[in-house]
């Protein structure tokens, strides 16, 4: 087997630190592009480290030199600094570039949220750069939608919120060990010239509201609390929250998306799937009580959400 050479941006976080993880055990020669301030003590052995000023066109060349395909995982924080991985590229022989992302193809409403309107701007620009690029969606996060009410699904309070016709329209979603996995299976080894020019979905679960309703009813052994909004009002949340330039914008636009029936459609039809991988059921993840915690949240958007659900 032919390894792929992987550089990876982007390796703290509650997503990205699985990914490297499941990418180290591949096999695959991972490097790992790091800034001064950050930590990499808890990194896989096998895994080489650089220090590496991203902005610094010089050393960031110099450290793509050996790369076959560089992966992305920044955070919304860090979406802007991947244009000076568009700039240094093309002076590279790196075959592949996997912008940060995460999620589903965006629409014009949503690309009025700054974070969604960055990604974009990056991919355009690797695409004016003809940089081949991959795109990995895999619509939403399992633990952060069914945990914490970002959708509209209170796991531990037993409530939910239908949106529209997500009642009965299905979200696509991922664990993160799915995702983790994934990104493994894709690009350890897999020749970049298969890979180029696509935007990859992921698929382990498909749920419609009413099923995630009936799952709650059944852990908690009591009917869900139950909110209704309509898409017009979630319209009308979204222009409030961007206009005070909050966050929540995109929490209501995520909803928006499910109760137009669009979160899987917006997945696409381009689907990774992993011979042999287990995929999670509903009942395991919510009747069981399989759900692995999502990171710790900051209390204030924790708040925030929780007094969506009137």
């Amino acid at each position: 087997m032919t390894f792929n050479r992987i550089a990876v941006y982007g390796h703290r976080g509650w997503a990205s630190s699985a990914i490297v993880n499941a990418l180290a055990a591949s096999g695959a020669p991972i490097k790992v592009l790091y800034r001064p301030s950050s930590d990499v003590s808890e990194l896989p052995p096998s895994v080489t480290t650089i220090c590496v000023d991203v902005e610094d066109q010089k050393a960031l060349v110099s450290a793509l030199q050996d790369i076959d395909i560089v992966i992305s995982l920044v955070g919304h924080e860090g979406v802007r600094r991947q244009l000076a991985f568009v700039k240094a590229i093309p002076k590279t022989s790196v075959k592949l570039f996997v912008p940060s992302d995460l999620g589903f193809r965006v629409d014009e409403q949503g690309q009025q949220i700054p974070v969604f309107k960055n990604k974009d701007e990056v991919e355009k620009a690797a695409k004016d750069a003809d940089i081949p690029t991959t795109l990995i969606w895999p619509g939403c996060m399992a633990e952060s939608t069914l945990s914490i009410g970002l959708l509209g699904v209170d796991y531990t309070g037993n409530r939910i919120i239908f949106t529209g016709d997500s009642r009965y329209q299905p979200m696509n979603t991922c664990t993160r060990k799915y995702v983790a996995a994934a990104y493994a299976d894709i690009f350890a080894s897999t020749p970049p010239s298969q890979l180029q020019d696509r935007a990859i979905g992921l698929s382990e679960l498909k749920a419609t509201g009413q099923q995630i309703y009936e799952a709650l009813r059944k852990k908690h052994g009591a009917e869900p609390q139950t909110f209704i909004h309509s898409l017009e009002k979630v319209d009308t949340e979204i222009g409030k929250e961007l206009e005070r330039g909050s966050p929540l914008a995109a929490v209501w636009w995520f909803r928006r998306v499910w109760g137009a029936g669009q979160i899987v459609p917006n997945v696409g039809r381009d689907i990774w799937e992993m011979d042999g991988y287990h995929k999670v059921t509903l009942d395991e993840l919510l009747v069981e009580g399989k759900i692995e915690p999502y990171r710790e949240a900051p209390p204030q958007l924790i708040g925030a959400v929780s007094a969506t659900f009137h």
